[in-house]
């Protein structure tokens, strides 16, 4: 069985700014010996990439 994470992005703007999702190991394609040879940086450097997926940003240029 894939272990399995909760993964949340939260900007802390109201109440319905934190999303949350379950992914298992499987989901983003990593077994569990992969997962076990991840050095804490890559681990949380693979569930930020996921964690970001929820945030929505950008930046447009203004002629002033």
């Amino acid at each position: 069985m894939a272990k399995k994470f909760k993964v949340w992005m939260d900007s802390g703007a109201n109440n319905d700014s934190c999303k949350e999702q379950v992914v298992s190991l499987e989901d983003i394609g990593i077994n569990d010996a992969q997962w076990a040879a991840m050095t804490d940086e890559e681990k949380e450097a693979e569930m930020r990439e996921i964690a970001f997926e929820h945030s929505d940003w950008g930046f447009t240029e203004i002629n002033a």
